[in-house]
């Protein structure tokens, strides 16, 4: 998990460990197990490590992309034929048998740490001595491959959502999960004590493992689908020879790909290492079917964005290629839905008058904001929520944000949530918020670094949320208290 997890990144109170493989001096406890949720960077830490030798659940997918990982590094010295083989950083993971000149089989050294778990179908796992463990996978709506966990034994109910995205559509989906139904919340209390009452069962989840990296953001935003849609009605505008390329820069903008695909009727471009992955994943044969490494058959790009093809090559990050050919670049960015439907309507009016855009934006995000998590933990009324996610820069002050962000959605007292976290920190944590200094105009959206196009910076800072720290800190005093709020009303 990322750096400064709550918890060392474990899931109480079970010893099993989540998106964090790094063995460090300061862990308390042995792992019984570990989970991967998915495989972005942020979630593979310690993998690398040859030394690394424990059981990984994780999806068929999930198991799949990290066994053809390949760093950028390593790809380009493929593309320019300097290696003769995919160098794949996580090959250790699976070492298969070795087929001896007379035919028979050598499994010294062999193994798979890597355990494959189908979705929706329970899994028992036994931690310790008779001590079991049932965890079932469910898709997490995030990229391919991600999941989310709910462990369930002797000490209760868990759901770990690793990063997810919890869209209308997807809320309304786990209300119809048969491993999720006996916890949801029915809406009546009355009707929830009765039943608990007759038949004797706990169907309260203990804790959600929540996915907080877009906790700070308060506003609506739009779906995938009106992301996409609205996309989609903006390239429809630019002339047939407009050649897009769509920045896709980590796994998880998939739907841009399969919107465009559709809409046009037409293959998407990728380089090498993409379609090396896209063709392998078991859960996603629309996607397998819409790329192509053919690439003068196709308008739209998504290849190596540092090493571009022919068709969208250029000199930096110009608008023209060397031939003269226009290309547009998709930049996935925060933003909001009011802000999604001024850029929609300001832009094609751009378009329509022959004003020449050299750049879109597009609001496909990939985590929930505020307003999606908190109908997510009020499907449940857990008993706590803990983050999965934390800036470590402010030190723990986004986690004491929870209890009056989700004081109406969880079954316990929020104050005593709140308590819980102070003490955490002050026992834990490396520096206090109390020593906290930020430069307040500090850039933190990824999404703002990793922009591809000529003066799309401009275009964004104008539209999204940069993810700036005062920014952030000014959307977080109104959940703090005491000593935590007038610290930060101090700052601001």
């Amino acid at each position: 998990m990322p750096t400064g997890t709550p918890y060392d990144a474990f899931i109480h109170p079970y010893p099993i460990r989540v998106d964090d493989f790094a063995d460090t001096a300061t862990l308390q406890t042995v792992p019984a197990l570990h989970l991967l949720s998915h495989t972005h960077a942020d979630h593979i830490n310690g993998l690398s490590a040859k030394s690394f030798s424990a059981t990984i659940i994780c999806s068929y997918d999930a198991k799949e992309m990290l066994l053809r990982h390949e760093v950028y590094a390593e790809r380009a010295l493929k593309e320019m034929d300097i290696r003769a083989e995919n160098v794949r950083t996580f090959q250790h993971l699976k070492v298969v048998p070795k087929i001896l000149e007379d035919g028979s089989i050598c499994y010294h050294g062999s193994r798979d740490l890597l355990k494959p778990v189908s979705l929706n179908t329970p899994y028992r796992h036994e931690l310790s001595n008779d001590n079991w463990v049932t965890i079932t996978l469910i898709d997490a709506n995030h990229c391919p491959g991600s999941v989310m966990f709910l462990i369930e034994g002797a000490q209760g109910a868990v759901l770990h959502t690793g990063d997810f995205r919890a869209e209308p559509w997807f809320i309304q989906s786990l209300t119809k999960n048969p491993f999720l139904q006996r916890y949801i919340h029915p809406t009546l209390d009355s009707i929830r004590t009765i039943s608990k009452q007759q038949d004797g069962l706990e169907n309260t989840l203990r804790t959600i493992y929540l996915d907080t990296a877009c906790l700070l953001g308060t506003d609506d935003v739009p779906t995938k689908d009106e992301a996409t849609a609205g996309l989609v009605s903006m390239m429809l505008l630019y002339p047939d020879t407009t050649r897009f390329f769509i920045n896709g820069w980590t796994w998880g903008y998939e739907d841009l790909y399969k919107a465009v695909a559709k809409a046009f009727g037409a293959k998407i471009h990728v380089d090498r290492y993409k379609y090396a992955v896209y063709s392998h994943l078991a859960h996603e044969p629309f996607l397998s079917s819409i790329i192509t490494r053919d690439e003068g058959s196709t308008r739209f790009h998504a290849c190596e964005r540092f090493n571009r093809c022919s068709e969208v090559e250029v000199d930096g990050r110009a608008s023209h290629t060397r031939s003269g050919a226009h290309v547009v670049y998709v930049n996935p960015v925060s933003l909001s839905g009011v802000a999604w439907t001024s850029y929609l309507k300001e832009t094609k009016q751009k378009l329509t008058s022959g004003e020449e855009v050299n750049n879109l934006l597009v609001p496909l995000f990939r985590h929930s904001p505020l307003p999606e998590l908190r109908a997510f933990v009020s499907l449940f009324r857990p008993t706590s929520v803990v983050p999965n996610t934390l800036d470590a820069g402010l030190n723990g002050l986004d986690w004491l944000c929870l209890p009056s962000m989700f004081t109406d959605c969880i079954s316990s007292n929020s104050s005593v949530m709140r308590e819980e976290i102070r003490t955490y920190l002050a026992t834990r944590a490396k520096s206090s918020w109390k020593t906290l200094l930020p430069d307040l105009d500090t850039e933190e959206d990824v999404a703002f670094k990793n922009l591809e196009g000529e003066d799309v910076l401009k275009d964004a800072e104008r539209w999204a949320d940069s993810g700036k720290t005062r920014i952030r800190l000014g959307k977080m005093l109104p959940y703090l208290e005491g000593p935590e709020k007038d610290f930060v009303d101090g700052l601001l």
